[in-house]
């Protein structure tokens, strides 16, 4: 991506930030990105580094989803339009809006005029009538996909490992040559403090630690 493309997709992050009012630190929060890293971007008045390639694809797909979200929403709105002028659950609009605890007069300005309601209410309308919302950000979407990915990783690597347990000193010998002792150690610790926040943030505050993609051992593949 080239400068001018980087600067418009931070443009575009700025505003969707400002749109939502959301700070910078609330924003990175959201972004899965370090506020500090987050905030220098848009700094005036010195020299800015560039988002990596990797916080770059984060943003753009974090832009996506929300454009996705945006037009689901739309379409669910819609959905709801037809569904109204042909249901029989409820004579009137006070039924519907008792039900869902909002103003009848506001409901009932937004089926006569067809403006989408707030989010909040068009969600407790979709669930209450029965409809299938989105209830997942991108950044817990993100986390659920990964997460499932590193379950199987670990069902993976548990079978290869135990593969070793029951093998010979010679084998294990292989092994403890071809990897570096440093960098499983760094993993292992990974997973174990990532059991609990507390930890986690008192390891990544202490720990010089990092992956060195088995560099000692004769450099990577």
């Amino acid at each position: 991506m080239n400068k001018k493309s980087v600067e418009q997709l931070l443009i575009e992050i700025d505003d969707f930030s400002r749109k939502k009012n959301l700070s910078k630190r609330r924003m990175a929060q959201k972004l899965n990105i370090p506020y500090m890293t987050f905030k220098n971007w848009f700094q005036k008045g010195r020299v800015k580094r560039n988002p990596s390639p990797a916080y770059i694809k984060m943003m753009e797909k974090f832009l996506e989803s929300q454009k996705e979200t945006v037009s689901y929403w739309k379409d669910l709105w819609l959905k709801i339009l037809g569904w109204w002028k042909t249901q029989h659950r409820y004579s009137t609009v006070k039924e519907l809006a008792d039900e869902i605890g909002w103003d009848v007069q506001s409901l009932n300005q937004h089926f006569e005029n067809e403006a989408m309601p707030p989010t909040l209410v068009l969600e407790k309308v979709a669930k209450t009538i029965g409809f299938e919302v989105p209830t997942l950000d991108f950044v817990v979407q993100e986390a659920q996909r990964r997460t499932e990915k590193v379950k199987y990783l670990l069902l993976f690597l548990e079978e290869e490992l135990r593969w070793f347990r029951d093998s010979s000193k010679e084998a294990r010998d292989i092994f403890r040559e071809k990897l570096d002792l440093d960098d499983i150690g760094y993993i292992s610790s990974l997973l174990t403090m990532l059991g609990e926040e507390g930890k986690f943030r008192r390891w990544l505050t202490l720990t010089t630690n990092r992956f060195n993609f088995f560099k000692n051992k004769g450099g990577r593949k």
